[in-house]
C-alpha cells in the first residue's frame, strides 16, 4: 500500500465527494465513549473516523483488523494517520500480555500509531477534570469510572461529559504527558492514557498553516 499518494480520493463508497483534508482513523474495542468523545473537535481541515467495536468483536486482534482493512479498502496518504486504541485492563494481564504485545508490535510495523490507556480510556476522560499522581492506582476500570462519577456526578459510555472540550483536552494532555514521563512504551505501565499523543497530533493540525 502506497501511503504516499496524493491524489484526491473518495472516504467512502457511499460518499461521492472527494477530500483533501488530513484523516485520523482510530480503531478502539470501546463501541461509545471515544467515538462520542472525538466529536468535540471540530476543524474543517481535519476529518476524525473512529472505528468502534459492533458485534462484541473487541478482542485486540479483532480491532487491529478492523484498522488494516480501513487502510487497505480506502486510498490514504502520507498526511493522514492511523491509530490503534486499547485498553489494558484485560489485555496486559499475565495470561494475556504476550498476545496484546504481538498486537502492538504488528500496529507499529504497519505503520500504525499506539493510544492505549491504563486501566481504560475513562482515565483519559477523567484527567479532563482531575490531576493524578503516579502513585495513583487503579485495579479496574470500574474504580475508574467510580471516581469519574465521583468527580462529575454521572457518567454514561453513551454520552461524553460537557466538561470534555478542546480546551480542558489541552490540560489533560499536559497531565497524561506528566504521568507519562517521556516514556517510549507502547502502553502506560502504571496508571496513565496515550490518548494525549493522538490529541497532540490533532491539535498539531490544527497549528499548521494551510498551503491550500
Amino acid at each position: 500500500m502506497n501511503l504516499r499518494r496524493r491524489k484526491p480520493r473518495p472516504l467512502s463508497r457511499e460518499d461521492k465527494t472527494f477530500r483533501d483534508d488530513r484523516l485520523f482513523v482510530i480503531a478502539t474495542e470501546d463501541t461509545y465513549s471515544p467515538d462520542r468523545y472525538f466529536r468535540i473537535f471540530h476543524n474543517p481541515r481535519i476529518k476524525v473516523r473512529v472505528l468502534p467495536t459492533e458485534a462484541g468483536f473487541s478482542a485486540s486482534s479483532h480491532v487491529l483488523d478492523r484498522l488494516d482493512a480501513f487502510a487497505k479498502e480506502y486510498e490514504l496518504t502520507g498526511d493522514d494517520e492511523l491509530w490503534l486504541m486499547l485498553d489494558t485492563d484485560h489485555w496486559a494481564e499475565p495470561n494475556h500480555v504476550a498476545n496484546f504485545d504481538r498486537v502492538c508490535k504488528e500496529a507499529v510495523e504497519k505503520g500504525f500509531h499506539l493510544a492505549h490507556s491504563n486501566p481504560c480510556f475513562e482515565i483519559w476522560l477523567l484527567l479532563h477534570v482531575e490531576d493524578l499522581n503516579p502513585s495513583d492506582r487503579f485495579k479496574s476500570c470500574e474504580e475508574v469510572v467510580r471516581r469519574l462519577r465521583e468527580a462529575l456526578g454521572a457518567y454514561s459510555k453513551r454520552t461524553i461529559p460537557g466538561s470534555c472540550s478542546p480546551s480542558t483536552a489541552a490540560i489533560a494532555v499536559d497531565r497524561a504527558e506528566r504521568l507519562d514521563g517521556g516514556s517510549n512504551d507502547r502502553w502506560p505501565q502504571r496508571t496513565g492514557s496515550h490518548v494525549y499523543r493522538v490529541v497532540k497530533a490533532l491539535f498539531r493540525t490544527e497549528d499548521t498553516p494551510s498551503h491550500s
